[in-house]
């Protein structure tokens, strides 16, 4: 039922209301949403929240988004808040004012598949949403420089990276006496904190913890707080992984106070997240502002986030990142340097510095002063995706990639980036021996042996999907490619290995046809001829060379 409310106020100062599809309480997006609100009001602004869900203990901080074109003015500014399917593009490009994109990122499907279909459909639908955003706004924040590469990828306008404003002073909520007692029993507790959902990769910390109690330390507990559906399919398969490891001293609490959240953290030994993607990463701020040590895989924004403090590791091998769980238990003086880099890094984001930061922003905005950043101005004629191309240069794709290249003029390589190197929101290819490259963060580190699988990319993803060119797969069968072919193999060709799992072979002959190639890796010549002969036949690419 809609509860009557007083029409939003107005000052002298253009309102600055957000949008989101739901408003949820205790989570990070809905956390941001209602501290930029008190900023924005404090700072002189009209400033409310509209939603088509809340939770009802957000009932009295938020507005039905249906009145939102009734309420704003022309002269408004809406901060349009994207993470997960919303449906609210078509009444976001109807409504009064002007709008500005603000991106927490959209966990990749293939995270979910398997578990939860569903919500995998709907990370999805968060994509297209995002392409289908675009011509609506005028600007576009991300939290972080590896979300703002996808939106450069997307072509968005005037791409920032926002500083994540955190309301510290919640942190410091006392401990729950009972829950800090039975926690604070001389053993070493490993925490994780978040939703137990299957791209947190939960079952990682439990393969990990197990690594930890019967090499290093036996008398250690696992205390993971947060939602968990223990009936739903990634529940039981928790809950069965963790009789199979033997794990023992498990906890999995659930939805927890902010007392209880309190004592699981003053009672950590360390904070471990095995999470593979995130657009920033809350927790792992919240564990350092709390003197825990982090250990985290170094997955999409992670490393950013984290800021050189903690412990970012490469691996999701179970007994490595184990080892570093030991290392500091047992290495006083580095747990302690640390702790002391982890504090370091808190105090870059301070609550006064980032508001200020976030005042710089939305005042830009408001007076048409923000700097101005280009979108691509130059497409290519054909998108060649070859995520190896500089990680793995040697290899066949690589190969095959840049002979291509050299024969289809006007061609784009897209690749991964190499590790280390930041993101870039520069949205035009460098040249790499005259080859066009356009380099893209990976979802996750490349692993240093050749023969493992390559990650998927986001960014690069989004930037395929964003381009009209036709699409050559370099192979068919990576991370990337699969993700991409059920949306561009209409334009789409490829080249894939007859060793090919068959089940896969399958899907992608599915999806292409006749214009896939398949050819032994090494014969880099004869796929060569087999694509550009493909290619010539269909007359919707340049003349090959």
């Amino acid at each position: 039922m809609s509860i009557p409310r007083p029409p939003p106020r107005r000052t002298g100062l253009p309102a600055i209301h957000q949008v989101l599809p739901r408003l949820a309480w205790g989570d990070a997006v809905g956390n941001q949403v209602r501290y930029l609100q008190g900023l924005l009001r404090r700072w002189g602004h009209a400033s409310e929240i509209y939603a088509d869900a809340w939770d009802d203990a957000c009932k009295d901080q938020v507005r039905p988004m249906r009145d939102y074109a009734r309420e704003a003015d022309r002269d408004a500014v809406l901060l349009v808040h994207h993470s997960f399917e919303s449906r609210l593009v078509p009444r976001i490009a109807k409504s009064p004012g002007r709008k500005v994109l603000v991106y927490h990122n959209v966990t990749p499907a293939r995270l979910f598949e398997g578990f939860e279909r569903k919500v995998a459909a709907a990370c999805d639908a968060a994509r297209d949403e995002l392409l289908a955003l675009r011509p609506h706004v005028e600007a576009a924040f991300a939290y972080s420089r590896f979300s703002a590469e996808e939106l450069v990828a997307a072509g968005y306008p005037n791409v920032a990276v926002l500083p994540f404003a955190i309301d510290w002073v919640t942190f410091d909520t006392a401990p729950d006496p009972a829950l800090q007692a039975e926690l604070d029993d001389g053993m070493s507790n490993i925490l994780f904190v978040g939703r137990a959902v299957p791209s947190k990769k939960v079952d990682d910390v439990l393969r990990v913890f197990t690594a930890y109690q019967r090499l290093y330390q036996p008398r250690s507990r696992l205390v993971v707080a947060g939602y968990l559906h223990r009936d739903g399919a990634y529940g039981a398969y928790l809950h069965g992984l963790k009789d199979v490891l033997g794990a023992e001293q498990v906890r999995f609490l659930g939805r927890v106070s902010a007392a209880q959240l309190s004592a699981c953290f003053a009672t950590a030994s360390a904070y471990l997240s095995m999470s593979r993607h995130e657009g920033f990463g809350v927790p792992l701020l919240e564990a350092m502002y709390r003197g825990v040590p982090v250990v985290a895989y170094g997955a999409a924004a992670v490393p950013e986030t984290m800021g050189g403090a903690g412990l970012a590791t490469r691996s999701d091998e179970p007994r490595e990142v184990a080892k570093l769980l030991a290392v500091l238990d047992r290495n006083a003086g580095l747990r302690a340097q640390v702790i002391n880099a982890q504090r370091e890094r808190i105090a870059e984001l301070s609550q006064e510095a980032v508001a200020e930061q976030v005042r710089v922003a939305f005042e830009g905005i408001c007076s048409g002063t923000a700097p101005r950043r280009p979108v691509a101005t130059t497409a290519a004629t054909v998108e060649l995706v070859c995520p190896g191309f500089t990680v793995r240069s040697e290899e066949p794709a690589s190969r095959l990639a840049r002979r291509l290249a050299e024969r289809l003029p006007g061609a784009r390589v897209l690749a991964l980036r190499p590790w280390g190197e930041d993101a870039s929101l520069t949205p035009e290819p460098l040249s790499d021996d005259g080859v066009a490259v356009t380099h893209f963060t990976p979802d996750q580190p490349v692993d240093s042996n050749p023969g493992t699988a390559l990650p998927g990319s986001s960014a690069l993803e989004t930037a395929v999907r964003a381009s009209s060119a036709p699409v050559v797969l370099l192979s068919a069968d990576t991370v990337s490619a699969q993700t991409l072919l059920p949306h561009v193999s209409a334009r789409a060709w490829g080249v894939c290995a007859p060793a090919s799992q068959p089940a896969l072979l399958a899907s992608v002959r599915e999806h292409l046809g006749g214009r896939l190639v398949v050819e032994e890796p090494a014969h880099v010549e004869t796929a060569l001829q087999a694509l550009l002969t493909t290619l010539a036949s269909t007359g919707v690419l340049p003349r090959a060379t």
